[in-house]
């Protein structure tokens, strides 16, 4: 590299270099500067060259400020681009829940379910084993009672809140 007698030209690429710098093709980068109208700041070993200041955004523009979907609001998009937009959210929860990364709300309620049941059936017949078994009191036996039926209404009530909204959100769809 040659010797830099001005700051400046630090920063003051050709097109080649600015290719090579940002992984882009020599013709892109041209494209780019013509299409953007940028003069030459200088000539370096008979090559036109230019300042980054002035590159940058004629390369990159486009991508600054067509912010990523996750930084827009959907509603403040055209019409093409919200309709875009929303068809390629839900090819991401197709992909998501193909890869199971994503789990349909009904599986999860399910799966709940089914635990709920496997605590609550053992719950049920812990009274007699601890009466049969154990020898417990039946004042003791009457606080262990109090404390399952706490536990099986507290899994209830969130079994059927979280199932309630289920099938309010199943209904949205009718």
């Amino acid at each position: 590299m040659g010797t830099l007698h001005n700051i400046d030209d630090a920063y003051a690429w050709s097109i080649s270099r600015i290719a090579e710098a940002f992984g882009l093709d020599r013709r892109t980068v041209s494209a780019k500067i013509k299409a953007a109208h940028i003069e030459p700041t200088g000539v370096r070993k008979g090559h036109p060259t230019y300042h980054l200041s002035d590159i940058g955004p004629a390369l990159f523009g486009s991508q600054v400020t067509d912010l990523p979907p996750a930084f827009m609001d959907p509603a403040s998009m055209l019409p093409k681009d919200r309709k875009d937009w929303y068809q390629s959210e839900r090819e991401r929860l197709k992909l998501e829940t193909e890869l199971k990364e994503l789990v349909p709300a009904a599986d999860v309620a399910r799966g709940y379910a089914d635990l709920v049941k496997a605590v609550v059936n053992p719950l049920d017949s812990l009274i007699d084993e601890l009466e049969s078994k154990v020898g417990l009191s039946g004042e003791a036996l009457d606080r262990v009672q109090i404390i399952i039926d706490g536990l099986r209404e507290e899994m209830y009530f969130n079994a059927i809140k979280g199932g309630a909204e289920l099938e309010l959100d199943e209904s949205d769809d009718e």
